[in-house]
């Protein structure tokens, strides 16, 4: 079975993290988290925040990454997640338009398709943060 680290998803601090990205993340392991879970990257580069990550102490387990963005680069979006060190890739929400009952679902549910693929090409995981509309 796998064991993940307690981790906070940092969509919470989405503010701090804007403004004070490593200082962010330190408060993050200083209040005992060993893990967290990307909104965002703020302008850093992959290699930036996985440095980060590492002399921190914070294991990078997955990121919330907007469906739309995801399938503007399906790869190149992915490997900088995976190049950080992220397990998984989260589709945090949709927006009405690609609800299900709405003319865009269909390509959700295609594009879930492509994502996933990519996904395991890249050895990650793919999911989506259920909401309830």
């Amino acid at each position: 079975m796998l064991s993940l680290p307690i981790g906070l998803q940092l969509y919470s601090v989405r503010n701090e993290m804007e403004t004070d990205f490593e200082g962010t993340l330190r408060q993050v392991k200083a209040m005992g988290y060993d893990g967290v879970e990307f909104a965002g990257l703020y302008g850093k580069e992959p290699a930036e925040i996985k440095r980060l990550c590492q002399e921190i102490g914070l294991v990078p387990v997955s990121a919330h990454v907007p469906f739309v963005e995801l399938m503007s680069d399906p790869k190149g979006v992915i490997s900088k997640y995976q190049e950080i060190g992220c397990m998984q890739v989260v589709i945090p929400y949709l927006t009405e338009e690609y609800r299900p009952g709405e003319a865009r679902f269909q390509e959700v549910m295609d594009g879930a398709r492509i994502l996933g693929e990519v996904c395991r090409e890249l050895g990650m995981k793919l999911a989506y943060h259920n909401h309830d509309f």
